[in-house]
């Protein structure tokens, strides 16, 4: 029962940080996954290439991993505040003048220059409003709520954004889906960094007198953020990834598998003669995962979070290896629910050990570079799945979503989280 109780740590979220802060954070990240597609649609129709759009595709992503921690170290330095303010009316402008450039049929060369200005001037808007929730300094069930809740917001845009650009797409121009994008960061980004729940999020404080420096890691939480900006100096941004370095490790593998699944749902269906169904298919992943992700917090403190790893990893191997032996879009889709449910609970023990690793005053800087480990794990497995693919078929894209589970489970290994003791209040 005690575990049961611990689902009412969500509804308890609303009251800690308002419900507009849940709408702006979950509207204010929806950009991120209409771009990728958006802009892929775009330059192909501009260009009449496909490779020249997966150029662009490539320079946007690249260009949005290397920044992220750049952008996290810098609100850990100044708050999110500033900086979001600063960033959100010049992505909106890269944006614009990428629609602008692609219909005046502007050389590959400046619409990757373009698609670099968008991927370097991307928030993080994920990433950084779970740093808002660490910031709370709440107990280990409102931290794993929070989690929990912020990658199930995660996963439910990345099975809209997509939906929302096709839609656009289709009633108006290929345009019309960046330009709406670029209204939305306006909108939504900018009301995320007026939000109060931005102010003091620089730095971390010094520890309290009487408590041991690592008393805030051992209790599985960040320390509250005051307000008024400490003494205490934030660290490197070298020295932060090389705290949080097993996590990204974890998060690049499963970066990994998103991509190579993806890519053979692709092929699979594609060969099926039914590419229409493959987003489909692979939006019952984000499903499942978004269902998961929030019944994570319910699972009992015994089960540490190097063994939910090892065990999600070994799973997703598992059943990504099934997936090469079907032989049906159902029995394809029935394995991509199954498989979620696996991938919803390791994202939430990915962001949770990188939170509880980094050290004070990169909060930031850890949050951030989860979400770029990812970005170029997603990059590096489409890549090599989709050359296996066309050699070999979807069963070769597949084979490389099993391998990354399986070095998700091996990566597990590393990843060392100091152990807590629970208070009686967090329980």
């Amino acid at each position: 029962m005690s575990q049961l109780r611990t689902f009412r740590q969500y509804g308890a979220l609303p009251r800690l940080l308002g419900w507009s802060f849940l709408v702006v954070g979950f509207l204010g990240r929806l950009p991120t996954s209409m771009v990728v597609l958006g802009v892929l649609t775009l330059v192909a129709s501009a260009t009449g290439s496909v490779g020249d759009a997966g150029l662009a595709s490539a320079s946007l992503a690249l260009s949005t991993a290397v920044s992220g921690p750049v952008i996290g170290r810098w609100t850990d330095r100044r708050g999110q505040r500033v900086p979001l303010l600063i960033l959100a009316p010049v992505n909106a402008a890269a944006l614009a003048a990428l629609v602008v450039a692609a219909g005046a049929g502007a050389p590959l060369a400046v619409l990757c220059v373009l698609c670099v200005a968008v991927g370097a001037t991307t928030v993080p808007v994920g990433s950084l409003a779970r740093v808002r929730w660490l910031a709370l300094g709440g107990g280990p069930r409102q931290s794993g709520a929070a989690l929990g809740y912020e990658s199930m917001a995660d996963e439910m845009v990345f099975v809209l954004g997509p939906a929302l650009v096709g839609v656009a797409a289709s009633l108006g121009t290929p345009e019309l889906p960046v330009l709406i994008a670029a209204v939305l960061v306006l909108l939504f980004v900018t009301a995320f960094a007026l939000h109060r729940s931005a102010a003091g999020t620089a730095r971390e404080p010094a520890p309290v007198r009487g408590s041991s420096p690592g008393a805030t890691r051992a209790r599985g939480v960040a320390a509250p953020v005051p307000s008024v900006v400490t003494a205490h100096k934030a660290p490197s941004l070298g020295a932060v990834l090389k705290e949080v370095a097993p996590a990204l490790a974890g998060m690049a593998c499963v970066g990994m598998f998103f991509g190579a699944s993806q890519t053979a749902v692709t092929a699979f269906a594609t060969a099926a003669g039914t590419p229409g169904r493959a987003g489909l298919i692979y939006a019952v992943m984000g499903l499942g995962s978004a269902v998961m992700a929030l019944a994570v917090v319910a699972l009992p403190d015994v089960v540490g979070l190097r063994l939910r790893l090892m065990v999600c990893g070994a799973g997703i191997a598992a059943i990504s290896a099934a997936m090469t032996a079907a032989t049906s879009t159902a029995a394809l889709a029935a394995l991509v629910l199954a498989v979620g449910l696996l991938v919803g609970p390791a994202l939430v023990t990915l962001f949770t050990a990188a939170g509880r690793i980094a050290p004070p005053g990169g909060t930031a800087v850890a949050m951030t570079a989860m979400g770029s480990a990812n970005v170029v794990g997603v990059a590096a497995a489409a890549a090599l799945a989709g050359h296996l693919a066309d050699l070999y078929g979807a069963q070769a894209g597949f084979a490389v979503a099993a391998a990354s589970g399986a070095a998700l489970a091996v990566a597990a290994v590393a990843v060392r989280v100091p152990h807590r003791r629970l208070a009686p209040d967090q329980v």
